[in-house]
């Protein structure tokens, strides 16, 4: 899973450290992985599907009430769900369609696939989208209709709002991003924007049976962020949307806002054009929103591992924001709380941000950034047999084509030695440029699967 793992652990100087790590991150991926996830979630037995999830009761479908299914959806994992769930209902599935991004690998189904563009929206993914909504044309009163969502559902589900571009949605998104805005608040915008999002996907079902899996990619596991929520009722606003074009300052840039974008905002604002869906809505009725999957299985499956190698581990938590900067300085701080007494492990999950420069900015992205500011932080490492780890579940960093990075006294050693300023590597963005050039990328190619970020600290001695 890790494609470089054997030159990771020889370029490190084959320690402990390092080839417990990154075994710990390989069996974590494996607990993430989407087909395995929808097959532990979904049991047939004598025509009852019995769905279990994370955030909430099982339920119970009697397939014999329907006549046809169909499976729709959209997001980096969603064609490996799809792929399980039509492996499970076999000849049940009447059709569907899903996108997903460019060069995922798709196993061949009785689904329509289309392929586009992420994080930034494209005309492919529009494509996608009115496929979608010819399926929920389609089917029928008496049709149960599957919804898979995962992360990247936001830029491969899009509908823009009457009045605005594909092109005017990439710039606000383009910009927010490089701003450091977190994911909530892109999505807060996003879904006021949007056609489908914000529970306006929900509003075309006309009270067809739904059932929505979502694999999340976002700390805390807000069901309405994930994805913007297309089947998920929204209690933000478009006043909300409004605060946070303000607060990056972008609201009064006509080249990002264009004048018809606000004053569709400000129409929404003064009520003249409609909220997207409450909570409460009936819409919402006979639409079940279950999660299947998220960060805090894939640090449980890493701690357990790492216990089971005689390292102490403690999960800190999936729920870790703010800067990349500041997440890399806090993984250094970690690094004098271990014990000495014993091989001990702190594992850490969540999702920060990276405020880009105006000018010149170099490959990298937050998880590279965090491991980096770690190694500028660490002190008295000479003689420790240390690894830290950050990395994407995703497997794709930022703009670089790594999924994250490790940090060990041997990297310390080598970068001290060729006189490498990190500052300058750090104020640049340019975090992969160095970890390339030791070898200490993580490289895992696209993983088909997204649970927010990973990050581990592991000392042995």
């Amino acid at each position: 899973m890790i494609k470089n793992k054997e030159s990771l652990i020889q370029n490190n100087n084959n320690s402990k450290s390092t080839r417990l790590l990154l075994k710990a991150i390989e069996k974590s991926f494996q607990s993430i992985d989407p087909y395995k996830l929808i097959a532990r979630s979904v049991n047939i037995t004598n025509q009852i599907m019995r769905i279990e999830s994370l955030n909430s009761n099982p339920i119970d479908l009697d397939l014999n009430k329907f006549k046809g299914v169909y499976i729709i959806g959209a997001g980096k994992a969603t064609a490996k769900m799809a792929k399980s769930l039509s492996d499970i209902l076999g000849t049940k599935v009447s059709g569907g369609a899903i996108t997903v991004p460019y060069n995922t690998k798709v196993e061949k189904m009785n689904i329509q696939i289309t392929k586009a563009a992420h994080p930034l929206p494209d005309n492919n993914a529009i494509n996608g989208t009115n496929k979608i909504i010819e399926i929920i044309k389609k089917s029928k009163f008496n049709d149960l209709i599957f919804v898979l969502i995962s992360g990247g559902a936001s830029a491969l589900l899009p509908m823009p709002y009457k009045g605005i571009t594909i092109d005017q949605k990439q710039e606000i998104t383009s910009n927010l991003l490089s701003a450091g805005a977190s994911i909530v608040e892109l999505n807060v915008v996003r879904k006021h924007l949007s056609s489908v999002k914000g529970g306006r996907l929900a509003e075309r079902f006309h009270n067809r049976k739904v059932v929505t899996l979502i694999l999340s990619d976002v700390v805390s596991d807000q069901l309405d962020t994930i994805g913007s929520g297309p089947t998920v009722g929204d209690s933000s606003s478009y006043f909300d949307a409004k605060k946070v074009l303000c607060k990056y300052k972008l609201w009064f840039n006509e080249d990002v806002v264009p004048n018809s974008i606000r004053k569709i905002i400000n129409r929404g604002i003064l009520g003249e054009i409609s909220e997207t869906p409450n909570p409460s809505d009936a819409i919402f009725r006979r639409i079940s929103n279950l999660l299947i999957g998220n960060n805090h299985m894939a640090c449980k499956e890493a701690k357990l591992f790492l216990n089971s190698k005689g390292i102490k581990s403690m999960h800190l938590g999936s729920g870790f924001t703010g800067t990349a900067k500041d997440f890399g300085v806090f993984l250094a701080s970690l690094t004098k709380f271990m014990p000495e007494c014993v091989p001990y492990a702190f594992i850490l999950g969540g999702e920060t941000t990276v405020k880009l420069n105006t000018g010149k900015n170099g490959i990298g992205g937050r998880n590279q950034e965090a491991a980096l500011t770690a190694a500028l932080n660490i002190r008295n490492w000479q003689n420790l047999d240390f690894t830290i780890a950050c990395l994407g579940t995703d497997g794709i960093d930022g703009n670089s084509h790594a999924a994250g990075a490790i940090v060990t006294p041997k990297f310390l050693s080598r970068i001290s030695r060729k006189r490498r300023r990190i500052n300058e590597y750090i104020n640049l963005h340019d975090s992969n440029s160095l970890f390339t050039e030791f070898g200490n990328s993580i490289i895992t190619n696209r993983t088909g699967t997204n649970v927010n970020d990973l990050a581990i600290v592991c000392r042995i001695t």
